[in-house]
């Protein structure tokens, strides 16, 4: 029960950053596509930068990957080459 108690709170702290974070993830959905790795690295920085100044709350560091990605399966893209 404690277990579930504790998720049950992190889940609910982790609601308020979903805005956040789907602003930065659906941005490089949109228009980071064509670019190469470190644009794309450069977008998500100043995202986040005007996530801060708009006071817009979000997770710290997030990325596209971060966010909607799966970590199984980005390790096993990786292992895959």
């Amino acid at each position: 029960k404690t277990r579930w108690t504790q998720m049950v709170k992190e889940l609910g702290e982790d609601m308020v950053l979903i805005p956040g974070n789907s602003l930065v993830s659906a941005g490089m959905v949109a228009y980071a596509g064509p670019f190469i790795a470190s644009y794309r690295s450069d977008m998500e920085d100043s995202w986040r930068e005007e996530l801060v100044r708009l006071e817009i709350p979000h997770s710290e560091g997030v990325t596209m990957l971060k966010f909607l990605g799966e970590p199984v399966k980005i390790r096993q893209w990786n292992v895959c080459g």
